[in-house]
């Protein structure tokens, strides 16, 4: 892997200018703050793709999963584990293409791992499926390593190529399984944790009982939550959690 730097971004100057200000990687995305849950092989297996530095040939992954089960979290925590390393590497959203020409995908073959999501966001569209075909075998001839995540298999996509289906399925793939009610609570737990909040057993199963399961939504009333504890000095109870739903009517709470 190209190592120019323990910058996130470490690429030529000439391609800093082309890169959008939406690439940053959140600040909570690590896999510090991941709950693996039943994706520890897939985790484990991400991280050699940085962390194994006597491989050469780069890597291939692709990523697969339903909405919100942890693809994004996972790219971007690889990238922030290979800027850790002082290697260079991007994260790219392809649900942001349409925002952007195809020379987006440009040059960033020569940083040591590109990370691409949302492939099926421009699948149908000949245009940036020949752009993101081209790219892995740039990123292939460079040596570094491409890891891609979508909602489907590469079968799934409704893709137009052949060629970038193909393309996608010659790696490792690997499902991005959901978490179950444990994992969610360990999940909230470890969010709370860095945010230096305590979440009782009790608290957990009332949240679980009355609010999405889904964690990005887990994750969101975590935020409200946190903002409400620090503007009234408590701590988060079930008492506290009633009164916040009170004063906020039937959208629980805001």
């Amino acid at each position: 892997m190209d190592c120019l730097g323990p910058s996130l971004f470490a690429v030529p100057t000439d391609f800093t200018a082309q890169l959008p200000l939406d690439v940053g990687l959140r600040d909570t995305t690590s896999f510090d703050s991941f709950c693996s849950g039943r994706n520890q092989e897939l985790v484990d297996r991400l991280k050699a793709t940085v962390l194994a530095a006597d491989d050469k040939k780069g890597n291939q992954i692709y990523l697969w999963g339903q909405v919100d089960c942890g693809k994004t979290h996972l790219l971007q925590a690889l990238c922030r584990l290979a800027s850790q390393q002082g290697c260079s590497a991007v994260y790219l959203s392809l649900a942001d293409a349409q925002q952007h020409g195809v020379q987006w995908l440009e040059d960033v073959d020569r940083l040591g791992l590109v990370c691409i999501d949302d492939v099926q966001a421009i699948a149908g569209q000949r245009t940036w499926e020949t752009a993101l075909f081209t790219l892995g075998d740039r990123v292939r001839e460079q040596a570094g390593s491409w890891v891609v995540a979508g909602i489907a298999p590469p079968k799934g996509l409704s893709l137009v190529m052949p060629e970038l289906e193909s393309r996608l399925a010659r790696g490792l793939i690997y499902r991005v399984l959901g978490l179950n009610d444990d994992e969610r609570c360990q999940a909230v737990r470890i969010r709370a944790q860095q945010r230096g909040l305590e979440l009782s057993n009790e608290v957990m199963r009332y949240v679980l009982n009355r609010y999405p399961r889904d964690i990005a939504a887990l994750f969101e009333l975590l935020d409200r939550l946190d903002k409400a504890s620090l503007a009234s000095g408590r701590r988060l109870t079930i008492p506290f959690l009633r009164q916040l739903e009170a004063s906020c009517g039937e959208g629980g709470v805001e």
